[in-house]
């Protein structure tokens, strides 16, 4: 079974198409915006690595400011300093014991 193309495609027509200055272009600048330097892609891919900072950025303020909260407990409840100081690293009181469970 042979395919046959419509009757306006031939070899003349897609020879003039080809060499039309419009379609160049057009072609050119499809080209650029693809492949180019400030390219879809390219575009693609700083918008996504913003998005995950933007993210990261939100993480982080929170932490900073649970951080200084615990700061500021720290500075003014003995409480708060006993257990920390339990919790981060182990200490007890001379007649405990202390079972780590992980």
């Amino acid at each position: 079974m042979k395919l046959s193309l419509p009757s306006f495609v031939n070899r003349k027509n897609i020879i003039k198409l080809l060499i039309n200055r419009y379609f160049l272009i057009g072609v050119a600048f499809l080209l650029l915006i693809i492949l180019g330097e400030n390219s879809i892609v390219y575009s693609y891919k700083l918008h996504k690595q913003l998005n995950e900072m933007k993210v990261k950025k939100e993480f982080y303020i929170q932490e900073i400011t649970q951080d200084s909260i615990n700061i500021i407990k720290l500075k003014t409840d003995v409480d708060a300093i006993e257990k920390y100081g339990r919790e981060k690293y182990l200490m007890k009181k001379d007649n405990e014991d202390i079972f780590i469970i992980r």
